[in-house]
């Protein structure tokens, strides 16, 4: 019975969606000079694009709740004491929303953070900073900062954490140093400590921060089970690597580490997450082959806590992508390879990266990943000069749904194929609105009605294509609609810049010449 459902999920694509609409906003003038920070509802009625540009302050531009016309722009200003220091984000906790800023006192040796409350009124900041965090110099996270923010899912809590930069050089001898520092939604300090790891970072690697609602800290981590602190008795190779979930106990700032164990299982892509019912979450890909080449299926870990908010144990559980849905869309000659590994045991799915974890109100869960992967050129001149270029493919998006215990409800795979020497106008955009499952992407138009036994034409980056629109509702049933042709539109979009303002309303914003703006918006149908 399940092989039908999914089969029939996967014919359902044929079928045509109700229209989702589209439109374009006056056209306005383009703020230069500033870094464009994306869109922010600040009231029910408010919708704001929000510039930064250091010394200078802020911009709102703010539009009527239809996007259609720009009503006033107002310029922010910031504290003299900002004016040298780096920009961290604007961030909404609850009700309130602040702007975050760090220094570096180079004299002092001090990092610091702040936080400026935004008076929604006034649409201008308070003339007071909140000192969030001061410490000694912090090192970079893989160069995109050096702090991390982690909301709960009722924004009530937020979690800024930092690595302290290490005096060692050499990685077998580096022990990690990590901040932790909770604040509510009034920026009230709860809990702050600076806590160093139990293995060397060569042993040991920081995959993810959490906290719930609660206000309970949570880390996942990769140790090497060959590692200094262990000893050689339990290794069975210099590569393997095991899962720890660490909660932070803030009254003696130690560690609780709880070991995980996924079955021999492989595993790759890991979210650590709070679901809405408050509870905590992994989620992952994993393959039955060491090579990990591909993933056999998605698995979920649930941390169960007990009346005293101590960790009782962890529930986890498999799901198997179905071999129907792998082969679903690929040529025969693709069909009759996947036949031959289906037979071993070995069908994977190839190349796939987990893009997002939905949690539904009633438990179940969206499991969403997509095909993705660079391939490397290297080419050298007659001259002997060598350049170096890259070729991103961005394919078949793959959805697993599960239930409140974390079974397979459906599997389905939306086909896609998109090539190009860059991202742009790659990738995908998801929505969720009122139990049904958006995908927005830019297509070829020869895809419009694809059978089963047909793999999909190819859009390339930077040829137009159509912006498509595919959703899954709650059984899994497929239905497409072409929106636009973007040539006959004669613009470009970037589907992964997509922005929801609203339960239905999605928006990017557009750049018509170097001195003019407009906003394009998507509007789904309300039922």
């Amino acid at each position: 019975m399940k092989k039908i459902l999914l089969l029939t999920a996967l014919f359902g694509s044929v079928l045509q969606a109700q229209n989702i609409q589209y439109s374009f906003s006056d056209e306005f003038p383009t703020v230069k000079k500033y870094e464009e920070m994306g869109f922010r509802k600040l009231s029910d009625k408010t919708y704001a694009d929000l510039y930064y540009r250091k010394g200078e302050g802020m911009i709102f531009q703010v539009y009527d709740e239809k996007f259609q016309k720009l009503k006033s722009q107002v310029a922010a200003k910031l504290p003299e004491e900002t004016e040298k220091a780096g920009n961290e984000g604007f961030h909404y906790l609850k009700n309130s929303f602040y702007w975050f800023y760090g220094t570096w006192n180079r004299e002092e040796k001090m990092e610091r953070l702040f936080a400026i409350p935004f008076n929604r009124k006034t649409m201008q900041f308070e003339n007071k900073s909140i000192k969030m965090i001061e410490t000694s110099k912090l090192a970079s996270y893989m160069g995109y900062g050096k702090y991390t923010y982690n909301y709960s899912t009722d924004t009530s809590m937020l979690l800024v954490t930092y690595r302290v930069k290490p005096t060692e050089r050499r990685e077998k001898n580096i022990i990690d140093i990590i901040g932790f520092n909770l604040y509510n939604s009034d920026m009230k300090l709860l809990y702050s400590a600076e806590i160093t790891m139990p293995y060397s970072a060569a042993d040991m690697d920081n995959l993810d921060y959490e906290v719930d609602s609660r206000g309970n800290i949570y880390m996942l981590t990769r140790v090497k089970v060959n590692n200094a602190v262990e000893g050689k008795e339990n290794a069975e190779s210099k590569r393997a690597m095991r899962y720890e979930l660490c909660r932070i106990n803030q009254k003696t700032n130690t560690i609780e580490a709880t070991k995980i164990s996924l079955d021999y299982k492989y595993v790759y892509s890991v979210l650590l997450q709070e679901d809405r019912k408050h509870d905590i979450v992994i989620t992952g890909y994993y393959s039955n082959n060491e090579r990990m080449a591909g993933a056999n299926g998605a698995y979920i870990i649930k941390l169960e806590l007990n009346d005293n908010n101590s960790i009782k144990g962890l529930k986890t559980t498999y799901c198997d992508f179905p071999s129907d849905v792998l082969k679903a869309y690929e040529s025969e000659r693709t069909k009759k390879k996947m036949e031959k590994k289906d037979k071993d045991d070995n069908l994977e799915a190839t190349e796939l990266t987990l893009r997002d974890v939905v949690f539904n109100d009633d438990g179940s869960m969206m499991i969403i990943g997509e095909e993705y992967y660079v391939v490397t050129h290297y080419h050298t001149s007659s001259n002997g000069s060598s350049t170096t270029t890259y070729t991103y493919y961005y394919n078949d998006i793959l959805v697993l749904k599960t239930d409140k215990d974390g079974k397979t409800q459906w599997c389905t795979k939306i086909p896609k194929s998109q090539i190009g020497g860059s991202s742009m106008g790659l990738g995908f955009y998801y929505h969720q609105y009122k139990g049904q499952n958006y995908f927005f992407y830019l297509d070829n138009a020869k895809n419009k009605d694809l059978a089963l036994n047909e793999p999909p034409a190819t859009h390339r980056s930077g040829a137009g294509g159509y912006l498509t629109c595919v959703k899954l509702d709650e059984n899994g049933k497929m239905t497409k609609q072409y929106i636009f042709d973007t040539k006959e539109e004669k613009l470009r979009l970037q589907p992964t810049d997509f922005e929801a303002v609203s339960d239905n309303v999605i928006v990017t914003r557009l750049r018509e010449d170097r001195s003019n703006s407009k906003i394009f918006k998507l509007e789904i149908p309300a039922k």
